[in-house]
This record gives structure tokens, C-alpha cells and sequence, in this order.
């Protein structure tokens, strides 16, 4: 990488390894291809959101959970896709799986976790 990641997340995603920043909101991709670091591209995400639900949907678009929503990142724009439920106040964790993005959390810090499957057509 050319310089340090604070709270970053890495996915892979486009034949391509993607380490998302926090702090700064940049992104860097490692391409195994040719085994270089491709330059930084800043502005990936919005100021003050964490990346760490950031997942590939094996659909060509990345997802996330971001102030009680299910967003996508579709070319260069992030957009909400669904709405979580009002039972949600903290997502722990995000995957994906058979075409569902998993979603693991709970109503309040320290409450048992529950998980919410959404398919990728944004049924829940």
C-alpha cells in the first residue's frame, strides 16, 4: 500500500483486493494480476462511515450497512437499497451467502444478536 490504513476493512471484489479506509474515506486496490497497488482513489466513502459491513455481493456491487440502511455501491456512487429493520441498532457483522446478504445484529449493545437474510432483489 502507499501509506497506512486506519480501521480499514478488505474485501475482495472484481478479481481485485480492496482495502476500504475509515479514516480517510479513500480506497486502494491490489491487483493480483499484475501485483501491483493501482492508485488511490479518494472519496470512496462519505465522510464518518466505518467499513467494516463492506461486502462483495458477487453480483458486481458492493454492500454495506450504514445508519439503519442497506446500501450499494453501483460505479461510483453509493445508494440505499433497503431499509433494516427498526428492531436494528447494531450491525456486528455482514455477509454474504447463496445470494442473501446476512445480516448480524441487535437491538442494543449487549442484547442477544439476530440475523436478518435480505436477498440481493431487496426482499427481506
Amino acid at each position: 500500500m502507499k501509506k497506512e490504513r486506519d480501521e480499514c476493512k478488505g474485501v475482495f471484489f472484481d478479481g481485485k483486493f480492496h482495502v476500504i479506509s475509515g479514516y480517510p474515506t479513500e480506497m486502494q486496490v491490489f491487483d493480483i494480476t499484475t501485483w501491483q497497488w493501482d492508485r488511490i482513489q479518494n472519496d470512496f466513502l462519505e465522510d464518518a462511515i466505518c467499513p467494516r459491513t463492506c461486502v462483495d455481493g458477487g453480483d458486481s456491487g458492493l454492500y454495506m450497512c450504514h445508519e439503519g440502511n442497506v446500501m450499494t455501491r453501483m460505479e461510483t456512487t453509493w445508494r440505499v437499497l433497503a431499509r433494516l429493520s427498526a428492531e436494528v441498532c447494531n450491525v456486528a457483522y455482514m455477509t454474504v451467502w447463496q445470494t442473501k446478504l446476512l445480516v448480524f445484529c441487535s437491538y442494543e449493545l449487549g442484547e442477544p444478536y439476530k440475523v436478518y437474510e435480505m436477498d440481493l432483489y431487496c426482499v427481506w
